[in-house]
């Protein structure tokens, strides 16, 4: 049941310090024993070689130093009898002594006369009378065990109290680097959909932490700009549909309240005909911006000749009698669905119908990878304030360019949504040969071949 519960990231910091503080203390543990114990070791076998040193200098009549108290030394001679100090008994065994006749030997065993711990040092130091004098020197390793005793306990004391030590102080270190993330997170959870405008607290510092929380200010900067937008967008939308929609009613009712006035039924029928539409168009410009904000617009493996599709689509467009619409330029083949691109030439042609004295002017081409769109009138054009948010939703300057109609506003912002869907730019601005707006996709070439898409050339 304990465990059921996730460790905090406070608890869990505090648990990974004490396991790399136990991982290493226990090496620096073992270092230490092993070297110490190797230290002690080597220095009671170099106080037995040099106290074998001097019984060899001894025999041979070299002045001798004064030997160390905590050491017992001898001479015997290869049978294992004892030559000096007389009378003393042996610390070799016979085996001992016929391999310290060959080579020195080192025994760690119990020695009678120096303790159950002890260790002898034994090599050949001479020759008397044709026989090979061995020096014996044998000292207590009693204070070696002792001091690795006392470091063992000293390790096992020390050991758990340094571990608990760092783990408290890793846990203390976390909740201080972790209480800014505790702050923002408490007002993380009062943020809602009704209160965007709240921020995080920033934390001071140029820090990882500092720089998560102005990542999530920035991030709530956007989300409030985005839900601002939908919201605008949401109130624009249902002010476009009730217009049509109360003119629909108005005029159904109309035709109901007259059902034997037949041409006015007909005038009225018209009149809602023409208002469905309205709503169709509506309806469907704003199921494709749904679809481009739900990444669901996919430019895919279609391909389109943008002069095949400009002049058509101009062809069925309804515009007014006194605009004189022009297309012209070479052929070029884009990226994308033939329904995307009429749709973008039939947005635009549209537009510049509206503000147009009398001359649109379509003009195709290429630029590098690029196919190249571009539609311009010779109306007023854009106005300087437009020009920031013309591919905005519902964004219209028919104030600024004196068109009292106009449509729902929506119709750029599909251009741009079905050029950024195949990769491709668009832009917005004055056009210096007619005067008025100029509005310019560019599209992808495709990545094949030009011979396997020549056909729509006519070639």
């Amino acid at each position: 049941m304990l465990l059921s519960r996730p460790l905090s990231l406070r608890t869990r910091l505090a648990v990974l310090a004490a396991a790399w503080a136990i991982v290493g203390l226990g090496v620096a543990a073992l270092l230490l024993y092993r070297n110490l114990s190797g230290e002690l070791s080597t220095a009671i076998t170099d106080e037995l070689a040099v106290r074998v040193d001097n019984l060899a200098a001894g025999l041979n009549g070299s002045s001798v130093q004064g030997g160390s108290a905590l050491v017992t030394a001898q001479t015997v001679d290869e049978h294992g009898d004892v030559l000096s100090p007389v009378g003393a008994d042996p610390l070799l065994t016979s085996r001992e002594v016929a391999r310290a006749i060959r080579e020195q030997i080192i025994v760690d065993r119990e020695v009678p006369s120096v303790g159950r711990q002890a260790r002898l040092l034994a090599r050949p130091i001479g020759r008397t009378d044709q026989e090979v004098v061995v020096g014996v020197a044998a000292a207590s390793t009693a204070p070696l065990q002792r001091a690795k005793d006392r470091l063992v306990l000293v390790l096992t004391i020390a050991g758990p109290a340094l571990i608990a030590v760092v783990a408290a102080a890793a846990w203390l270190l976390a909740r201080a680097a972790l209480r800014p993330v505790r702050q923002m997170a408490a007002e993380a959870a009062t943020i809602s959909a009704a209160r965007t405008e709240r921020r995080l607290p920033q934390p001071a510092g140029d820090d990882e932490i500092a720089e998560l929380g102005r990542t999530l200010n920035a991030m709530l900067a956007r989300i409030e700009a985005t839900l601002g937008h939908e919201r605008a967008f949401i109130d624009d939308a249902a002010h476009e549909l009730r217009t049509p929609l109360a003119v629909l009613r108005g005029e159904l009712e109309l035709a109901a309240h007259e059902p034997g006035d037949r041409h006015a039924t007909a005038r009225s029928l018209a009149s809602a005909l023409e208002e469905a539409d309205r709503l169709t168009r509506l309806t469907e410009d704003l199921l494709t911006l749904a679809r481009a904000d739900a990444g669901q617009l996919m430019p895919g493996e279609a391909i389109t000749e943008l002069l095949g599709v400009a002049p058509e689509e101009v062809q069925h467009l309804p515009h007014r009698d006194e605009v004189t619409i022009e297309v012209r330029g070479e052929p070029a083949i884009v990226r994308g669905e033939p329904e995307w691109v009429s749709h973008i030439v039939s947005n635009l042609v549209a537009n510049a119908d509206r503000y147009a004295k009398g001359r649109i002017m379509v003009t195709v081409g290429s630029a590098g990878e690029y196919g190249r769109l571009v539609v311009a009138d010779d109306g007023p054009g854009f106005p300087a304030q437009l020009l920031q948010r013309a591919f905005d939703r519902f964004s219209r300057g028919e104030d600024a360019r004196g068109y009292p109609g106009g449509g729902a506003g929506l119709g750029l912002a599909i251009v741009a949504s079905l050029t950024h869907a195949a990769g491709g730019t668009v832009t917005a601005g004055n056009s210096e040969s007619l005067g008025g707006a100029c509005v310019q996709v560019e599209i992808p070439l495709p990545a094949a071949d030009a011979s396997s898409w020549s056909h729509l050339l006519g070639r």
